[in-house]
């Protein structure tokens, strides 16, 4: 976008002021935040440093020490291979093809060859030339492991195929293309990550630009419409559904701002001309320019797709409330209320009021086995649902016959009788409203079991119930007898009605997950059985 230019010129050169501060002398590369070298971070970096290079309103523009480190970057990777042609990507993955870093160097070696004029800046292009030859063999050598490496691998594939002309480059590229794409009927694919979900979509755009076929970008376009059933009051996006590490199981302080969104937004809003994706692009950057005083740092689509340049669209604004239930996942927002049911997760319900978050959590001290963790949602009224989990304990009496050997482990304890069976079943009922969910915990079967809920506040958080006040410190918790209690966090606020204190084995339950780490948390604390009836009520506090 024409008014994104000037910001985005400014943090390409704040990434390159880093890594001149990351940059060997001793062996000529740029090392990490790790201390190490890499071919990852060495490649990665050269679309950067050339749209600075390049960019007649740098302040790195025809920078001579620039031109050198890129030089020196394109040495360390051409010497960085193995003798297959492979990589190591040193955090985790290692003998694999540069299935992310193809896309990079694609970009880097597109604005070089754009751009270069003088004598220096060709022989660098030559240089580059020279060396795509053994991306592709390390592209042909190398493999997937995860679903979403088909579709970066195989973007990067066709970049390069339409760059070096190789046939069997491309033939790779669509024998992953050809395995079917991985997105539901609701737009979600197989990982559920909003951190791969913005990686598969920028690669089925690269793919629909690369081959001309502008049907890969419906599989962008239906993910990136249930995006925005994912960003959340504060404007971070939601990632407690994910099957990867995005996920942040049980970390009450994880936040996931939607600045990495940015990019394909905006070149999505351009290639459909959907004026919500240039409202939410043109949203990210004013919060990064807000945070930051610059933008998101993304020159290089500037200088690699120069029509972004003078792009000025109209913008309409996308969804920001909505009310959904698909698959294992209930998310509903009322502007800057938002409310969450998930499976899979001891972390089941979430609700949020502007910057201000809560998750729920539910256990007994049940043989040990009675965190609930349901495995599915049921809609049984107008935003109502329900989650249940039966958990399961009995005894055993002695062996039959004498075990061949006197080893616990070695023997076969399915011959043993089976004494005193019993369950413990919640049925836990959730009805969302727009400033209030209200929730229902009732547990059946075994009696006189010690159980908690369990309520996560991010923190530091101002606490009020009766006539107590205090603030609410990371790592601390509180578990009372009042009629509510409420917490703030600026004006945001949440409350918490109907509290009980029936003992103090909370924290160190058998069988629960520790505390969330860094969050205040409230314990409602009594003995099965009981039939519970709590709002948790978000308002704004003058």
């Amino acid at each position: 976008m024409k008014r994104h230019y000037l910001g985005n010129v400014k943090s390409n050169e704040a990434s390159i002021d880093w890594f001149f501060g990351q940059y060997d002398e001793t062996i000529r590369a740029f090392k990490n935040a790790h201390g190490y070298a890499s071919h990852g971070l060495n490649s990665t970096s050269l679309d950067t440093l050339a749209a600075g290079y390049y960019c007649k309103d740098s302040r790195y523009y025809k920078n001579e020490k620039l031109l050198e480190l890129m030089n020196n970057a394109l040495s360390y990777i051409e010497s960085h291979h193995r003798p297959n042609f492979t990589i190591d990507m040193m955090e985790s993955n290692f003998f694999c093809s540069p299935l992310f870093e193809a896309v990079n160097m694609s970009r880097a070696y597109r604005i070089m060859e754009r751009y270069a004029k003088t004598e220096p800046e060709k022989t660098l292009l030559n240089r580059f030339t020279s060396y795509l030859p053994i991306v592709v063999k390390s592209l042909l050598n190398g493999g997937i492991h995860t679903p979403n490496h088909r579709w970066i691998g195989a973007s990067g594939m066709l970049m390069m195929a339409n760059i070096t002309g190789s046939s069997e480059l491309r033939e790779l590229a669509q024998a992953y293309l050809d395995e079917g794409i991985d997105i539901d009927e609701n737009g979600e694919f197989t990982e559920r990550s909003p951190h791969y979900n913005e990686v598969c979509d920028t690669s089925f755009m690269i793919i629909a630009m690369e081959t001309g076929n502008m049907e890969y970008l419906e599989y962008a376009k239906k993910n990136m419409d249930l995006m925005f059933n994912y960003i959340e009051p504060n404007f971070t996006v939601f990632t407690q559904n994910s099957n990867r590490q995005d996920k942040h199981e049980g970390d009450i302080n994880a936040i996931t701002p939607t600045y990495y969104l940015y990019y394909l937004y905006v070149h999505m809003s351009y290639l459909t001309k959907n004026a919500q994706y240039a409202k939410f692009a043109d949203d990210i950057y004013n919060s990064v320019e807000k945070a930051y005083g610059r933008g998101p740092g993304y020159l290089w689509m500037y200088m690699a797709y120069p029509e972004l340049l003078e792009y000025e669209p109209e913008m309409e604004q996308y969804p920001t409330s909505f009310n959904i239930f698909h698959n294992d996942i209930v998310r509903f927002r009322n502007e800057d209320f938002s409310a969450t049911l998930i499976t899979r997760s001891p972390n089941f319900l979430f609700v949020q009021k502007g910057d201000l978050r809560c998750f729920v959590r539910i256990c007994a001290s049940f043989f040990a086995v009675a965190q609930f963790k349901p495995l599915s949602i049921e809609l049984v009224g107008k935003d109502k649902y329900q989650m249940k989990m039966r958990a399961h304990g009995e005894y055993y009496g002695p062996m039959p016959v004498k075990p061949a050997s006197p080893k616990w482990k070695e023997m076969d304890h399915s011959l043993r009788p089976v004494n005193n069976e019993i369950d413990l079943e919640y049925t836990v009922t959730v009805q969302i409203k727009n400033d209030r969910v209200s929730l229902n915990v009732k547990t059946s079967e075994c009696d006189n079991v010690p159980c908690k809920i369990e309520f996560c506040i991010g923190a530091p958080v101002d606490v009020k119930y009766d006539s107590v006040e205090f603030k609410g410190l990371p790592d601390e918790c509180l578990s009372v007898n009042a009629k509510e209690i409420k917490m703030s966090k600026k004006d945001d606020c949440l409350t918490l009605t109907n509290s009980f204190s029936k003992h103090t084995y909370h924290k160190d339950m058998r069988g629960s997950i520790p505390p969330s780490k860094g969050a205040f948390t409230v314990y409602y604390t009594s003995f099965t059985h009981i039939d519970e009836f709590i709002d948790i009520i978000g308002t704004k506090e003058a």
